[in-house]
């Protein structure tokens, strides 16, 4: 065991010597190189640690401004399937559906969580309608919401995205699966 240690501290002494090669200038030389000046990086002083608050439900603390909501529904909502009708049947997929300008349509969109007490806005400009607002299931027992949607003659081309917000505030999204042509 001596002797591992031994060689152990020989061969750390030994990277700790070659590792403090420091600098020097060579006598031959009159002018010396500059160094380049390192440059600082982009943010200068620490970086602070998190402050860790742990509150419950209705509990207050003084001196933080934070707010505790209530806790979230359990199934969390999320738009899997996407898709639009003009009669009463209709398919939905995880791809979305394209819809026309002028046109008036059932858009229909499938998951865990949905229904029709969600608020429903689409991104982009203002010039889809959204009215009629309801509770669906897909025929495999997967719930949903429909809505009517009335593209403008003159609405903006290009993929919108379905936001839908439960009344507890939890928020999915069909990113993109809207799309106007």
């Amino acid at each position: 065991m001596l002797r591992i240690w031994f060689y152990l501290t020989i061969l750390f002494m030994g990277l700790a010597v070659s590792g403090c090669a420091g600098h020097s200038s060579s006598p031959m030389s009159n002018n010396p190189t500059p160094s380049p000046t390192p440059t600082p990086p982009p943010s200068v002083g620490p970086v602070n640690s998190p402050t860790v608050i742990t509150l419950g439900a209705g509990q207050s603390i003084s001196g933080n401004d934070i707010t505790v909501s209530a806790p979230a529904s359990g199934t969390a909502p999320n738009a899997q399937a996407l898709g639009a009708t003009t009669d009463s049947a209709g398919s939905a997929d995880n791809t979305g559906t394209i819809v026309t300008r002028g046109s008036v349509v059932t858009v229909l969109l499938f998951g865990p969580g949905l229904s029709g007490n969600m608020l429903v806005s689409i991104s982009g400009p203002s010039d889809i309608g959204i009215s009629q607002i309801q509770s669906i299931q897909s025929r495999t027992g997967t719930p949903g919401v429909a809505f009517q949607a009335t593209v403008a003659g003159n609405a903006a081309l290009g993929a919108r995205t379905v936001v839908l917000q439960s009344p507890n505030g939890d928020i999915t999204t069909f990113t993109g699966g809207l799309e106007v042509q």
